[in-house]
């Protein structure tokens, strides 16, 4: 019996990044974990989390809704279509999507 995609993204079997440093990174995620109690996103590219119900961008057009005023704790996972990211601080898994 063949494992479909959402399987896999539950699971972690498509694989997926230990993000230790602040470097730019780049890819097609489902879900990020974080390591440590004071993570923090200096960028995250996340197209959705940008807009209200109706499907209108807010009100600054950015992606600044999970910066450095919003740490994640350990053990919290969000969960989206993310295309990249870049630490402020911290450690996370991030999932590949499959």
């Amino acid at each position: 019996m063949a494992t479909n995609n959402v399987e896999k993204q539950s699971f972690g079997e498509a694989g997926g990044a230990y993000v230790t440093g602040t470097t730019a990174v780049t890819g097609q995620f489902c879900a990020i974990t974080s390591l440590d109690d004071a993570t923090f996103f200096s960028a995250l590219t996340w197209p959705e989390i940008n807009k209200h119900r109706d499907g209108s961008a807010n009100s600054t057009g950015t992606d600044d809704l999970l910066t450095a005023s919003e740490t994640i704790p350990k053990g919290i996972t969000i969960y989206g279509q993310i295309t990249g990211f870049q630490l402020g601080a911290g450690r996370v898994i991030a999932y590949n999507a499959a």
